[in-house]
C-alpha cells in the first residue's frame, strides 16, 4: 500500500504537539532536586483539579478500543454491541456512589494499597497479576485500532504505526508520570471530540448512503434467546469488572478532596456516554452505505480479520480526505490518551506495591522511579507486540476484564467492606475463581470448556449459563466462607494460634483502652499506646478534605479520638 505523503505529515505533525505538551508538562512540574518523589510521579500530589480530572478521565475511557470495537460491533452484531460502553459507564457511576470514600480513607497511593495492608505484600503480589493482565489486553487492543487506521487511512505498515505511537506515547509518560498524562488528555480530548462529530455529518449526508431508517434491522441487530443470557453476563462482568482499575483510581485518589473524585467520575460518565455516539454512527454507515460504490477495492463481504478496519474504512472512503484526516487524528488521540495512563497505571502498581515491599524499605525514591521506568517500557514492548499480532479489538477489549471481574472484583470488594476478610479467604478464592474460570474454557482464546455449567452444548462449545458471573460469585463466597470459618476457629480457641503461619488473624487484645479526657486529640493519642497508628494518616487527610469543602466538621474531627472502636 502507498504511503500518502500529506496524511503522514499530518500525523507528524500531530504527534509532535502530544509529544511537546508532555514534556512541557513534565518541566513546568517536576519537583527540583532530591524533592520529587514516587507519589509526586504517580498522583500529582494530589492536586488534580475537577475539570482536569473529567479530562483526563473521560479521555481515558474513550480509547481507540472504543471507538473502534463499537464500529466493528454495531456492523457485526448490531446494538448488542453497545454493552461495552454501557458497562463502563456504570462501573464508573458506582465506583463514585459506593467505593470512592473507602478507598480516599486509607490515603492509598494505589489500588492495590488496601491488598498489602490486610491480607499482606505476598497475595497483594498475585492480586496484581489480573491487574496487570487486564492492563496488557487493554492496551494492546487500543494501540491495534490505531495501527490499523493508520495503515488504512496514511498507508503505514501496522507494525510501524503500532511501534511509532507506543515509543511516543512511552517517552513523555516515562518523564512526567500523571502530570504529562493529565495534560496530554486535555489536548486529546478536545481532538477526540472535534475530530469525530466532525465526520458525522459528512458520512451520513454521503450520496452512497443509504437512509438508516431503512437500514433498521441491519443496525439493530437481533439478539437470539439462547444469547441473552451471554449478553447479561457480559454486561455484568464490564460493570463490575471495570471498578478494580488503577487508571481509574489514579485519578480518583490524585483528586483534592472525596467530592471532588465523585464529582470527577460521575462527569467523567456523562462524557464517555457523549464520546460514545459517533462511533456508534459510524458502524451505522458501515452498515448503510454501498460498499461496491466506493472506491474501495477489497473483498466483499469483509473478510473476519478486516473487521476491526470497519472505522478507518468509513473514514476512508465514506468521507472527504480531510475529514478522515481530521477522524485519524481523533483515533489516534483516543489512543494515546488511554496507552500512556495503562502504562503509567500498571507501572506504579509494580513500583509501589511489588518492588518497594521487595526492597524492605530500603529503596530510595530514585530507585522507585527508576523501578517504574524499566517497568514501563517492558510492558510497553509487550503489549506493542501484542498489538501487532491481535486479530479482533471488540473481542480483546471484552476479554481484558475477564480476569479482572471474576478475581480482582471479588477481592477487592472483601477488602473495603468486609472487616473479617483475611488471607486465607483471599487465597482460597483466588485459587477456586482462577481454576473454575479456566475450566470454564474461553471460545476467544480457543480453550474448550472442560467444566460444564448448565444448558452446555457440547457440539458447539458454548455456554449458555453467565459462567464469568457465577465463578466471580463462587470466588466471593469462598472469600468470606473461609474467612468466616478461619476467624472463628482461630478465635475461639479451636485451632491454636501458632497455627496462624500467614498472620491472618487479627488477635484482639485482652486489656482495653481507656478513654481520653484532653480535648486535643493530637496530644491524647500521643499518650495512648492503644492507638491504630492506620489511623493517622486517615484522619489527617479527613481533616484536610473538610477544609478543602469549607467543611464545618474539622473541629469535630480534631477533638476526636484515634482509637479504634
Amino acid at each position: 500500500m502507498a504511503v500518502h505523503v500529506w496524511g503522514l505529515v499530518a500525523i507528524i505533525v500531530f504527534y509532535l504537539l502530544i509529544f511537546i505538551l508532555g514534556i512541557w508538562a513534565a518541566r513546568k512540574n517536576k519537583k527540583k532536586g532530591k524533592e520529587a518523589t514516587s507519589e509526586d510521579i504517580l498522583l500529582a500530589g494530589r492536586n488534580i483539579g475537577t475539570y482536569l480530572g473529567i479530562f483526563t478521565l473521560t479521555a481515558t475511557w474513550v480509547d481507540g478500543a472504543l471507538i473502534s470495537g463499537v464500529a466493528e460491533g454495531i456492523y457485526t452484531s448490531g446494538l448488542s454491541s453497545l454493552s461495552m460502553p454501557l458497562g463502563y459507564c456504570m462501573s464508573t457511576i458506582l465506583a463514585a456512589f459506593f467505593f470512592v470514600k473507602k478507598m480516599r480513607e486509607g490515603n492509598n497511593v494505589t489500588m492495590l494499597d488496601p491488598f498489602d495492608r490486610k491480607f499482606g505484600k505476598i497475595m497483594t503480589g498475585f492480586l496484581f497479576l489480573p491487574a496487570l493482565s487486564g492492563d496488557m489486553f487493554w492496551c494492546a487492543a487500543t494501540l491495534s485500532s490505531l495501527g490499523t487506521t493508520l495503515t488504512v487511512v496514511v498507508g503505514l505498515d501496522h507494525w510501524i504505526a503500532i511501534t511509532v505511537s507506543a515509543a511516543v506515547v512511552l517517552i513523555y509518560t516515562l518523564f512526567g508520570g500523571l502530570y504529562s498524562v493529565s495534560y496530554t488528555d486535555v489536548m486529546q480530548m478536545l481532538f477526540i471530540f472535534v475530530g469525530l462529530w466532525l465526520a458525522i455529518p459528512f458520512a451520513l449526508s454521503n450520496p452512497l448512503m443509504t437512509s438508516l431508517s431503512e437500514t433498521t434491522e441491519k443496525w439493530v441487530g437481533t439478539l437470539p434467546n439462547h444469547d441473552i443470557s451471554t449478553y447479561i453476563d457480559i454486561l455484568l462482568q464490564l460493570m463490575f469488572g471495570g471498578i478494580p482499575w488503577q487508571v481509574l483510581w489514579q485519578r480518583a485518589l490524585a483528586m483534592k478532596s472525596s467530592r471532588l473524585a465523585e464529582v470527577m467520575l460521575y462527569a467523567g460518565a456523562l462524557g464517555f456516554v457523549v464520546c460514545t455516539i459517533p462511533p456508534l454512527l459510524i458502524g451505522m454507515v458501515a452498515v448503510s452505505v454501498d460498499w461496491n460504490a466506493t472506491a474501495y477495492d477489497g473483498e466483499l463481504p469483509f473478510p473476519a480479520d478486516d473487521l476491526k478496519l470497519i472505522a478507518p474504512l468509513v473514514l476512508q472512503y465514506v468521507c472527504p480526505f480531510v475529514v478522515s484526516l481530521i477522524g485519524l487524528g481523533a483515533i489516534s488521540a483516543a489512543v494515546m490518551s488511554s496507552a500512556d495512563s495503562i502504562l503509567l497505571s500498571s507501572s506504579s502498581m509494580f513500583s509501589n506495591n511489588i518492588y518497594k515491599p521487595a526492597r524492605m524499605g530500603k529503596a530510595s525514591e530514585r530507585e522507585l522511579i527508576w523501578a517504574m521506568r524499566v517497568f514501563m517500557t517492558l510492558m510497553a514492548i509487550l503489549t506493542t507486540v501484542l498489538a501487532i499480532e491481535i486479530t479482533s479489538i471488540f473481542a480483546l477489549a471484552i476479554l481484558c476484564s475477564d480476569l479482572v471481574y471474576v478475581i480482582l472484583f471479588p477481592q477487592f470488594t472483601s477488602v473495603l467492606f468486609v472487616d473479617g476478610a483475611n488471607i486465607y479467604g483471599s487465597i482460597a478464592g483466588y485459587v477456586l475463581g482462577l481454576i473454575i474460570r479456566v475450566l470454564s474454557g474461553e471460545p476467544l482464546l480457543g480453550l474448550r470448556a472442560v467444566l460444564r455449567w448448565p444448558w452446555y452444548e457440547a457440539e458447539t462449545d458454548f455456554q449458555p449459563f453467565p459462567y464469568r458471573t457465577g465463578c466471580m460469585l463462587l470466588s466471593f463466597l469462598t472469600i468470606l466462607l473461609v474467612s468466616y470459618v478461619t476467624n472463628v476457629a482461630f478465635l475461639t480457641g479451636w485451632l491454636p494460634r501458632r497455627y496462624d503461619v500467614l498472620n491472618g488473624i487479627v488477635w484482639y487484645s485482652e486489656s482495653k483502652p481507656k478513654e481520653p479526657s484532653d480535648e486535643n486529640w493530637s496530644a491524647q493519642n500521643e499518650k495512648n499506646e492503644f492507638v491504630d497508628l492506620e489511623i493517622l494518616p486517615r484522619r489527617k487527610m479527613e481533616v484536610n478534605e473538610a477544609e478543602d469543602d469549607g467543611s464545618e466538621e474539622v473541629s469535630r474531627l480534631e477533638q476526636e479520638p484515634l482509637t479504634s472502636n
